[in-house]
């Protein structure tokens, strides 16, 4: 459409520049309210967050500290709601970081715009005020070369008889004086027409066309970098949103939502167990009633009085209220004047599961990730009963192995074999890249498989005044022979197509914010395993300098062994490893540190 003869005829006309200038302004004037705009919201939000996470935290302290509210389980689900606060602050930080990017993006764009536009416009002027002044010139010479043309006329015309206006010159005199003037004016005036036409057509051929087109291009890069701006803020907004969502109502199993949290406070519950907790508290002295006692010497003389319930009342007719909160269950069948109060008390019995019961229940809610029955909550268990499992590690899941053969939800294996090579091995070169003797590593992953207490065998030969690198090899190899041979890869198959487009991106922000989201939806087990994997490959990387392997060298290596292992296409392999590359680079900002 800008190629048209109607926008080209006016792109060369006088008043375009103008015209082109003006709307470059305006864009500009634009970028500038949008940077503003950008600025504003990202102080707005930051505080929004900062505060937020303050509050939470201040509530959640009064919560625990504070003898004047209730601590039962409506408090620590309050407590679990509130939490969500302080975790949506790390969403926030990012949405917020974001902002001021593109704030510092759009200011550098406005300044760069604005000095092209100040160059472009003054060179422009400058070339239209030369061909300005040229015509003015040029219309000087032209009046000049009139006003000689019109007094030689008169002289010409002009009676010879008549005194001269010019003293001392006769007629002849002044009309040669004269056509020599207007000789020299009429050559000065083709001249300066020369000059002021050859300016104007530079101008309309040459200056004009290229500052018009610069000035649209400027004002297309404007527009254009303005609408990228647009669509980050949207896709950062919309991510903003997604995550808060994502963060509340966890998508994947094993993780509790803000509504189910809330969903399971059980009021009955809580009376019951505070009713429990305070029933054994003394009674009050000053509220028991005197007995009447006759003094000893008169005790004879008095007749034993009435009873107050009537003489054939049952024996042992009452109740002591421990006695049926302590037993609600009993099974003796009730006596007159306590049949209410029993069948009460049953029926409440009946509602409200036992306290332990409930404590189970509120230790899931701590622990969402782990098993509420696992021991290892107890403490370490002994060796000799953990060597009764006869589940092998190799081939089996992770989360199953983590449950019988697992410590701070990474499998031993993986946790011995990364101590040892961290102990022993970051400055044996190729590491990773050679292969241990494979008799040896067989060796050891049957040891492992037939009980897995035998992970201790791993490193258990090395001499550390002597360490060979036949043995940290054998060690890097059983590791990478783990993770290959688990049913399933530790990033998933669901996520595997993910993580590939993911990496396929050229914006690095991008690449990092979805691979935190991706690798936060793991299961606990590969999240945490990945957590201790990619640390210890850092730590390698680390010694490059020794070990010769640096992070795309591990991350060759590692690719295929922790993604799907379908597809073998070079474009593949290279999308597996920068994963791997990706996940090292951004380790420190979506892993919690060692």
């Amino acid at each position: 459409m800008l190629e048209l003869d109607t926008i080209q005829t006016f792109l060369n006309s006088d008043g375009s520049l103008d015209v082109l200038l003006t709307r470059l302004k305006q864009s500009i004037n634009t970028g500038d309210e949008i940077a503003k705009y950008v600025k504003k919201k990202a102080m707005i939000e930051d505080d929004h967050y900062t505060q937020l996470k303050k509050f939470a935290g201040q509530v959640r302290g009064l919560l625990k500290n504070s003898k004047n509210l209730k601590n039962d389980g409506f408090s620590l689900h309050f407590d679990q709601v509130v939490e969500f606060d302080e975790k949506l602050h790390g969403v926030g930080s990012s949405y917020v970081k974001a902002l001021n990017v593109m704030y510092d993006e759009l200011v550098s764009l406005v300044n760069t715009i604005s000095r092209s536009r100040k160059v472009i416009k003054e060179e422009s002027k400058r070339k239209e005020k030369d061909c300005a002044d040229s015509i003015a010139l040029a219309e000087k010479a032209r009046q000049k070369y009139h006003h000689l043309c019109d007094d030689l006329e008169k002289v010409k015309t002009s009676d010879p008889n008549k005194k001269s206006f010019l003293k001392n010159k006769t007629a002849e005199q002044q009309e040669d004086d004269l056509q020599r003037k207007v000789d020299a004016a009429d050559q000065d005036y083709r001249l300066k027409v020369g000059t002021c036409k050859k300016l104007k057509d530079e101008l309309l051929m040459i200056h004009r066309p290229v500052n018009s087109k610069k000035l649209m291009n400027l004002i297309l890069e404007m527009d254009v970098a303005m609408n990228v701006q647009l669509q980050k803020f949207a896709t950062w907004s919309e991510t903003l949103i997604m995550n808060s969502g994502v963060l509340i109502s966890p998508i994947q199993a094993g993780k509790l939502s803000m509504k189910s949290i809330v969903s399971t406070i059980d009021n009955d519950m809580d009376l019951y167990n505070y009713l429990i907790k305070n029933s054994k508290n003394p009674t009050n002295k000053a509220l028991v009633p005197v007995e009447y006692v006759a003094h000893p010497s008169f005790a004879k003389d008095i007749k034993p009085s009435k009873p107050f319930f009537a003489n054939n009342a049952p024996k042992n007719n009452h109740m002591n209220l421990s006695a049926v909160v302590a037993n609600p269950h009993s099974s003796s069948t009730p006596v007159s004047g306590e049949h209410d109060f029993r069948s009460t008390s049953d029926s409440q019995s009946t509602a409200i599961p036992s306290d332990s019961h409930y404590e189970s229940q509120t230790s899931a809610y701590q622990y969402s990730s782990l098993d509420p029955g696992n021991n290892d909550l107890n403490g370490p268990r002994s060796l000799s009963l953990i060597a009764q499992h006869s589940q092998p590690t190799f081939g089996a899941s992770i989360e199953e192995v983590i449950k019988f053969a697992g410590i701070d939800n990474v499998p031993l294996v993986v946790k011995r074999c990364i101590d040892v090579i961290e102990t022993y091995g970051l400055n044996i070169e190729g590491i990773y890249r050679t292969s241990g003797n494979k008799a040896t590593v067989q060796q050891l992953k049957d040891s492992i498989d037939s009980s897995f207490a035998n992970y201790l065998v791993i490193g258990s030969n090395i001499d550390p005044n002597n360490v060979l690198d036949a043995d940290i090899y054998c060690t890097a190899s059983l590791l990478k022979i783990y993770f290959a041979s688990l049913p399933e890869p530790l990033l998933t198959e669901e996520y595997y197509q993910s993580f590939i487009e993911t990496v396929k991106s050229v914006d690095e922000t991008f690449i990092a914010k979805k691979l935190h989201h991706l690798v936060y939806n793991l299961p606990d087990g590969a999240y945490f395993t990945l957590r201790s994997l990619i640390f210890h490959l850092n730590k390698v990387a680390a010694n490059q300098d020794v070990n010769r392997m640096n992070a795309k060298s591990l991350a060759i290596i590692w690719g295929p062994a922790i993604l799907s292992d379908n597809s073998m296409s070079p474009q593949d392999l290279s999308c597996k490893s920068k994963v791997v590359e990706e996940l090292m680079l951004i380790a420190d900002q979506i892993f919690d540190a060692d």
